[in-house]
């Protein structure tokens, strides 16, 4: 298994510098740790909700465009949604 090679390794290391080693392994696994929650707020952030989905589409199909609006102007639009996101 890769951890008892990586723990035998460490026999070989100086003391003078398994703080350096510690300390680059102890923010390399706080930096992962925080790229799974950030990865994850994310997902949850940009979930599509498929039921919601489905019932837009029928209403569509159904011709039924109430609760829809035109976007009179495209990049306004964008910069509006952006604003709400940032």
């Amino acid at each position: 298994m890769i951890q008892d090679d990586i723990i035998n390794e460490l026999k070989y290391i100086p003391e003078a510098k398994l703080i350096e080693l510690y300390d680059l392994i102890h923010y390399f696994r706080l930096g992962l740790s925080s790229e799974t929650v950030k990865r994850l707020s994310q997902e949850e952030d940009f979930g599509i909700d498929k039921t919601m989905c489905l019932n837009t589409l029928k209403k569509i199909k159904q011709g039924d465009f109430s609760g829809f609006n035109e976007i009179d102007n495209v990049n306004t639009h964008i910069q509006n949604l952006t604003n709400e996101i940032s």
